[in-house]
């Protein structure tokens, strides 16, 4: 089949993932996909090639696949609206791809205007099929659209009506399944494909080798954790490490937040604080192997419990020891699996089962062992892949 994926954010960034790795799976099993992203840095201009891996692109599909034709479509005005993926110049060549590119099968990766608009304007004109895949409840929490009340009810309905057009939905977590449910989709047009593990790309990298490459102390513990929606909160739980581990130092890997970096000079971090700001793509895996323990802060929240954070799978797939919080798909997954330990959400707490896996390097290789063997044998993309090839096949 010829298939059209359509993600709607940047290259790179959030969602892009998921799109990616379902439209190499597709492709994997010998159908002919496409998938439309937003440029990061072309303005005004599109920007085609193929990919086959997270790292590095071609102009022709050379060599054994599988192949994505990738197109980026230009940034102007993907932030005009509060939503993002507003960006005329991308809408128009991905209304335009639908009504030229006689495809069987549109599957959109949310549901914003970059994705759902070129969907609206060309169904009266064309017999694809449609499929959607829902992996954050944009307004059940994510979404703060700068606190204008009727835009979060506008984005609300927006967000569901377009599940109803599609075939069928996958979702990423049970409780999107479970929304899903409660405005109507019949549970047989409902598919629950949790977040996979790009272990191809993110591989197991000895720590001493890793912090060589970036200039970091070779004889002192390290810990890292993203910049997520808590990193104030970790930043918190990481003075509280120092409090017990005075010689421990921190990455944080991601984009640097301004309300980030002061709050390090206010608690008085100091040097101990790494900021990575944007890695490259070949970088990101080198980072994550100069920690010997990774932890991420996800208090009980829809957001954190309807979302699937993908850093957890890479800190894993990284054969890294991992703390973090029992939510959403995360305890289930820690708790079917040896493969890290679910802290108290409480600093102390968190902060306590740190250090226990920094004093005890036996353990620490246990868990990365445990980890990147469930990573690869369990939640590889490529285990994903009959399933998702299924929900268009079927």
């Amino acid at each position: 089949m010829k298939i059209l994926v359509l993600n709607f954010n940047l290259k790179g960034v959030g969602t892009y993932r998921r799109s990616f790795y379902f439209s190499r799976e597709l492709a994997r099993r010998g159908h002919d996909v496409t998938m439309f992203t937003v440029s990061r840095d072309s303005k005004f201009r599109p920007k085609i090639y193929f990919k086959k891996d997270w790292v590095g692109q071609s102009d022709q599909p050379v060599g054994e696949g599988p192949w994505v034709r990738m197109t980026e479509g230009p940034n102007w005005g993907y932030k005009w609206l509060p939503c993002w993926g507003s960006g005329p110049l991308d809408i128009w060549l991905r209304t335009k791809e639908i009504l030229y590119g006689n495809y069987d099968v549109i599957y959109g990766f949310e549901y914003h205007p970059n994705v759902s608009w070129p969907v609206y304007w060309t169904r009266p004109f064309k017999s694809y099929r449609f499929f959607s895949d829902w992996c954050d409840w944009f307004a059940g929490n994510s979404n703060r659209l700068r606190n204008w009340r009727i835009a979060h009810k506008i984005d609300g309905w927006l967000e569901e009506r377009i599940r109803f057009l599609a075939e069928k939905i996958t979702v990423t977590s049970k409780t999107l399944l479970e929304r899903a449910l409660n405005i109507g989709i019949p549970a047989d047009r409902i598919v629950h494909i949790p977040e996979g593990a790009a272990t191809d790309y993110i591989q197991r990298i000895p720590a001493r080798a890793a912090r060589l490459f970036f200039g970091l102390p070779e004889d002192v513990s390290v810990v890292l954790t993203g910049l997520d929606w808590e990193i104030e909160r970790s930043l918190y739980i990481f003075k509280a490490l120092l409090k017990r581990m005075p010689d421990v130092h921190l990455i944080v890997l991601g984009r640097e937040h301004p309300l980030a970096v002061r709050q390090v000079r206010e608690l008085g971090l100091g040097s101990q604080v790494h900021f990575t700001g944007w890695v490259s793509d070949e970088d990101y895996p080198r980072w994550i192997a100069c920690a010997d323990v990774c932890f991420l802060s996800l208090e009980d929240s829809l957001l954190h419990r309807a979302r699937w954070p993908a850093k957890i799978l890479d800190y894993l797939a990284a054969a890294r020891a991992v703390v973090t919080n029992g939510v959403g798909e995360i305890l289930d997954l820690f708790t079917q699996r040896d493969v890290g330990v679910l802290a108290p959400y409480d600093i102390e707490g968190m902060a306590e089962a740190i250090v226990s896996l920094l004093q005890d390097p036996e353990r620490r290789l246990y868990y990365g062992q445990q980890a990147r063997r469930v990573m690869v044998e369990e939640w590889d993309w490529r285990v994903r892949g009959e399933q998702i090839a299924k929900v268009v096949e079927s």
